[in-house]
């Protein structure tokens, strides 16, 4: 059986991110990050909901007790089945990652309009 604070640790580690990037991409403290992986304060769901986006899974996989079959574990390879954080991004800067993490925390309307913005810079070259 897991816990919260062992998948928020288990997704960071398997997405190649730093606490500090992950509690900035959230607009926490390192140290409030850090107690949501040592299971000292459980994020409110606001936050589960953003760590969801940016770990690109759903609020259930995070909340849910998983009980394999033969006591499967986070580390076993069954236990997030589909889930891979590409290596093309572990391979950006970390200003990069940044700018990724803080877009998958967006809203799709809020994502629209960083679209919109794009497209009309883009038009006055």
């Amino acid at each position: 059986m897991s816990d919260l604070s062992e998948k928020l640790k288990y997704f960071r580690k398997k997405s190649c991110l730093k606490q500090r990037q992950v509690a900035d991409a959230l607009g926490v403290t390192r140290s409030t990050y850090s107690y949501y992986e040592t299971g000292t304060t459980r994020p409110k769901l606001p936050t589960l909901q953003m760590l969801a986006r940016l770990y690109n899974t759903n609020v259930d996989v995070l909340l849910d007790d998983y009980e394999g079959n033969n006591n499967e574990t986070l580390s076993s390879p069954n236990y997030f089945e589909g889930y891979q954080f590409s290596d093309r991004f572990n391979q950006l800067s970390d200003f990069e990652k940044s700018v990724l993490l803080r877009i998958r925390l967006m809203t799709v309307d809020e994502k629209n309009k960083l679209i919109e913005y794009l497209d009309k810079s883009g038009d006055d070259k």
